[in-house]
């Protein structure tokens, strides 16, 4: 199977993630997988490709385009991550304490549920932990660097720092470091895969999406899209909390290879 996978080095490249999907149609390609950068922009070149037949599978963001038999969604259950995130961090805080949750991003679908299912799990499970700062994300680790080290340098007393996004648990992260914080302040992330800081306790956790599983399902699909198959038209996979507890056993090792396309 002739197949097409999108994977541009820059995730605010929109507009070469866009050229690529418009180069693709005439190449011959049987199918697309595709995480988009944003949902907005996204919306109209894949409308046009999937009107002209070519397969698409859509990975990690719903593009609010309904699933058709050429257009399938592979999604990470946000919902439930903002919830393990709430949970973990009532844990770690004993119920009470002020916190700053960093790289929100109204772009993307997958971020803003996971915001609004944090706060409202925190609202109704732990009121005694308090959001008293909120900024909005960038896909630069430098940037969230540079919001986060503005928190600590107005000397906003935050007990926790929940990031919402790789870059921003990032950036997060290396701001502790730097103002030799990664003890005083706790940092829950997403998406991350700086694994020595985790084993340290720098970072206390990260609710990891099933990337392994995420991309075997999107290539099932595909497969299934490809040769006339029903297949499921949106696909949601829990995520999983990695901690300094688990971060060597079966269920994370398995997550973080990146073999997911070879047969098996």
């Amino acid at each position: 199977m002739n197949l097409y996978w999108n994977a541009p080095t820059r995730e605010d490249d929109v507009a070469g993630q866009i050229d690529l999907l418009e180069k693709v149609v005439s190449r011959g390609y049987a199918g697309i997988i595709i995480t988009p950068d944003e949902t907005l922009p996204l919306r109209s070149p894949i409308r046009r490709i999937v009107s002209r037949g070519l397969p698409i599978v859509v990975v990690g963001t719903n593009l609010g385009i309904a699933p058709t038999a050429k257009l399938a969604y592979v999604l990470n259950d946000d919902v439930a991550g903002g919830q393990m995130a709430a949970r973990r961090l009532g844990k770690i805080l004993h119920g009470q304490g002020a916190i700053a949750i960093l790289g929100i991003n109204p772009q993307l679908t997958g971020i803003t549920a996971r915001e609004r299912s944090f706060e409202s799990t925190l609202e109704r499970e732990y009121p005694e932990i308090r959001v008293v700062v909120r900024r909005l994300g960038y896909y630069s680790v430098a940037q969230e660097q540079q919001v986060a080290e503005d928190i600590l340098n107005r000397g906003q007393a935050v007990d926790a720092i929940v990031a919402l996004s790789h870059s921003s648990t990032t950036g997060a992260f290396y701001a502790l470091v730097e103002f030799d914080k990664t003890r005083t302040i706790k940092l829950v992330g997403f998406d991350q895969d700086l694994m020595p800081p985790i084993r340290t306790g720098a970072i206390d956790s990260v609710v990891m999406q099933c990337t392994y599983d995420m991309g075997r399902t999107a290539m099932e699909i595909m497969d299934g899209q490809v040769h006339g198959r029903a297949v499921p038209g949106i696909s949601v996979l829990p995520p999983i909390l990695m901690t300094g507890e688990n971060i060597d056993s079966p269920e994370i090792r398995r997550q973080l290879l990146a073999n997911w396309w070879a047969t098996q």
